[in-house]
């Protein structure tokens, strides 16, 4: 029989196909009907999901992928089967997937609240990650935020990564404060390989030992402000041509001119190393090890999985001077980028010079130590059933 990953492709009867075999999975170290956690959109690039859910079969939670998105509201059936049902959306950004129309836009919202309430009617709860204010590359911003408003309405409990996110969120949409709860974005720590060399990670990019390198890993898309960015890195490296500087870029093109422009010039640029695709997981330590200096500079960010990845690996980090990122990162380990100009970012990439002169990396790791996934894991997973558990005894 030819394997196929459960999880990955939609089953027949999914997401109670699913939900059913997760169930069976907690039965025999459950004591009672377990909880029924179905999480979507399932990201599969980056493994926050798995992370977040680490150590929610310790409690009981059962944790269910919907592959589509729009199928959540048949989770509801499971219910006599799970003390709790439990739907967790992470980002918006399916509602209005692949809609041109502002009018379809709007039936779809309209179709995204009759579902929340089916799902709701049937005694369903839902959790809310607030990862972004609106999502990346959004068509409709004001359809996108009532998307966002929705939730934040009928969600039982919002998740934020920091108070500071929460701020954010609260000058955006009206947000009942008695339903957030905050647990941190994990580390990356034992989830990508981290054996190579910095010596062999640079041999095999052709970068020399004396090259200072500043790397950009992710999704190339046009919000991070990426031709500001090679702007920059211009500017900086002319400032002196006497210190060797590359710019290290890996990350799937969102196929938007901007990015397009900023992928060309790269390629013809004698000091930035491009490869213009996803980076296989197990190829990201040859960046992050190859590298001296992360970078976030986004021009529009609330949060950033970016930034802990390159801290996973040790590295000191150029972020956008977003109050979510800095609410407890020390200016020891990172340079702000103030604003979204262009001297701004120079400005940062001078500073970030000192780097090269102090013992930054091991206050790197001692930073990113306190993000350990098993821990944040526990205090999500305890958080929403203590939220959810109070909900319901003030109810009754």
């Amino acid at each position: 029989m030819q394997l196929k990953l459960r999880g990955y492709f939609k089953a027949e009867g999914s997401p109670l196909t699913e939900a059913n075999a997760a169930i069976e999975m907690l039965a025999p170290t459950s004591s009672f009907a377990p909880h029924v956690l179905g999480y979507t959109p399932v990201g599969r690039v980056n493994p926050y999901q798995s992370l977040l859910y680490k150590a929610a079969a310790d409690y009981d939670i059962a944790t269910v992928p919907i592959i589509d998105s729009w199928s959540f509201d048949r989770l509801a059936a499971v219910r006599p089967d799970a003390s709790h049902v439990i739907l967790h959306i992470h980002w918006t950004s399916f509602v209005l997937n692949g809609i041109k129309s502002y009018t379809t836009a709007e039936k779809k919202i309209e179709d995204f609240q009759d579902s929340i309430d089916s799902f709701k009617s049937r005694g369903g709860r839902i959790v809310w990650t607030l990862h972004n204010i609106i999502p990346h590359d959004s068509l409709f911003p004001d359809l996108e935020m009532r998307a966002q408003q929705i939730l934040a309405d009928e969600a039982d409990v919002l998740h934020v990564l920091s108070e500071a996110s929460a701020d954010m969120m609260s000058s955006a949409l009206l947000i009942d404060k008695n339903k957030l709860l905050t647990v941190a974005h994990p580390n990356y720590r034992m989830t990508y390989e981290d054996y190579v060399t910095r010596n062999n990670a640079r041999l095999e990019f052709g970068i020399g030992p004396k090259d200072r390198v500043y790397v950009l890993l992710g999704a190339l898309k046009s919000y991070k402000g990426l031709n500001r960015l090679l702007d920059a890195f211009d500017a900086f490296c002319a400032a002196d041509r006497t210190v060797p500087r590359i710019l290290l870029v890996g990350g799937n093109p969102d196929g938007t001119p901007e990015v397009a422009e900023f992928i060309a010039r790269c390629q013809a640029h004698p000091n930035v190393l491009i490869e213009d695709k996803k980076i296989a997981n197990h190829f990201v330590q040859n960046y992050m090890r190859a590298a001296d200096v992360g970078l976030a500079p986004y021009t529009r960010m609330l949060n950033s999985g970016a930034i802990l990845l390159y801290q996973s690996f040790d590295l000191p980090v150029i972020a956008s001077d977003v109050p979510a990122i800095w609410e407890d990162m020390p200016d020891e380990i990172g340079e702000r980028v103030y604003d979204n100009s262009l001297i701004s970012l120079v400005e940062a990439f001078q500073r970030a010079d000192r780097f090269f002169q102090s013992g930054s990396r091991e206050a790197v790791r001692r930073y990113a130590d306190q993000f350990d996934a098993m821990k944040l894991s526990r205090e999500f997973s305890r958080g929403i059933l203590e939220k959810l558990d109070d909900q319901q005894s003030r109810q009754n």
